[in-house]
């Protein structure tokens, strides 16, 4: 991978560590329609073999929960990854090329580049509930639960369609990661920092390419309790994504831009292609140009394996 960033050279590395994962599932059936279980999930990097919890303080489980689901939805209570708007990124998230990720911090901009991803950490201390699927339509809620008090706990609302070539999301964030102590012995502690990021985006398949639109806005944190005014949008970043299957090889592009940008213009464009080797297994390239203070043009070479 190159980053494109200034005096950087290429390098073998992992893109989105967190795609490498061990996943431990278990599932009880509790008769009427009831199951029940544990979900859990440890996350690796590739290159080192280190524990790579992304968003957690490298904990070595960045997901591990109970559940009970039924014709009611879904309720699950512990430390649970949340959801996100990584499905309209061909990328999938993994930075490098992907169009939600983005880049590196540029100067003149308080959030982290051009990145247009509006959840996928994970929450301790939480809960969440997930409804049935009813005709294309789903909903979830998830939120933080502190101990001492109830200010700024972290919460993650998303409102999802899907139904033949057409899909659709609106995904809301508030506030930030509970991090404190989550590698500790003690327990954790909620230490929310007041923010706000909504993200709305919509896919059609239309046979022959699939396209995605996208945008993300981002508010700076303020003091708790502190509405959000227009002038504290951090970021408003608006993009698509699109791919188109021919035989074994797959063509994927992908656009996007920051208008709050500060110091320049904050523009992310890429194209790529994967080349299915078989039905798990996957090459691909991508080359991309980032328009923002330190960075650059840049290229991935990868190689992906499903189990």
């Amino acid at each position: 991978m190159d980053t494109g960033n200034a005096g950087g050279t290429a390098a073998v590395s992992t893109l989105g560590g967190g795609a490498n994962a061990i996943n431990i599932v278990t599932a009880e059936d509790l008769g009427g329609g009831l199951r029940g279980g544990f979900d859990s999930q440890m996350r690796f990097n590739a290159a080192t073999g280190d524990r790579n919890s992304s968003g957690t303080g490298n904990a070595l489980m960045h997901g591990a929960n109970v559940y009970l689901s039924g014709g009611f939805g879904t309720v699950r209570m512990g430390k649970i990854i949340e959801a996100s708007n990584c499905g309209f990124d061909v990328w999938g998230c993994t930075g490098g090329a992907g169009m939600m990720a983005g880049h590196a911090t540029s100067a003149g901009h308080a959030s982290t580049g051009i990145s247009a991803l509006v959840a996928a950490g994970t929450i301790a201390n939480s809960v969440s509930y997930t409804t049935p699927t009813v005709n294309g339509f789903s909903a979830s809620y998830h939120t933080s639960l502190s101990v001492a008090s109830r200010n700024n706990e972290r919460s993650v609302l998303n409102l999802s369609y899907a139904k033949g070539p057409l899909s659709a999301q609106y995904i809301e964030r508030k506030n930030t990661s509970n991090v404190a102590a989550d590698n500790g012995a003690t327990a954790v502690s909620i230490l929310d920092g007041n923010g706000k990021s909504t993200g709305i985006a919509v896919g059609y398949d239309f046979g022959v390419a699939k396209l995605n639109v996208f945008n993300a806005k981002t508010d700076k944190a303020t003091t708790a309790g502190v509405t959000f005014p227009a002038s504290n949008v951090d970021a408003d970043i608006t993009g698509f994504t699109a791919s188109m299957p021919m035989g074994a090889y797959t063509l994927l592009a992908g656009y996007a831009k920051d208008k709050k940008a500060a110091a320049t213009a904050d523009t992310k464009i890429a194209a790529g292609v994967n080349y299915a080797l078989s039905k798990r297994t996957t090459l691909g390239a991508d080359v991309f140009k980032s328009e923002a203070v330190n960075a650059g043009t840049g290229f991935v070479i990868r190689a992906r394996h499903t189990f």
